[in-house]
């Protein structure tokens, strides 16, 4: 049997742009547009997600860019830290 090691991601390590994507990206469908992804009112530019792609934590579902399971972890994390700030 071979154990799949998921890579976590610290979401502080991460630029705020990307934090920013992470949440549009589970909160809307995102639809191709010239530049990157978005549907009004939100948008994530071409460059910042490819970058959370390299990071696996995007992915391609169609047309439309998804959270992978790290994407969902790190998103679940975010969450949680902002409600201890407050």
């Amino acid at each position: 049997m071979t154990a799949l090691a998921a890579t976590q991601i610290d979401p502080s390590t991460l630029t705020t742009q990307q934090r920013r994507a992470i949440n549009l990206i589970k909160a809307y469908r995102l639809y191709r547009r010239p530049n990157g992804y978005g549907r009004p009112p939100a948008s994530v530019s071409l460059t910042v997600f490819k970058s959370l792609q390299s990071l696996g934590l995007v992915r391609l579902y169609g047309e439309c860019p998804v959270l992978t399971g790290a994407g969902i972890n790190a998103h679940a994390v975010m969450e949680q830290r902002g409600r201890k700030r407050t």
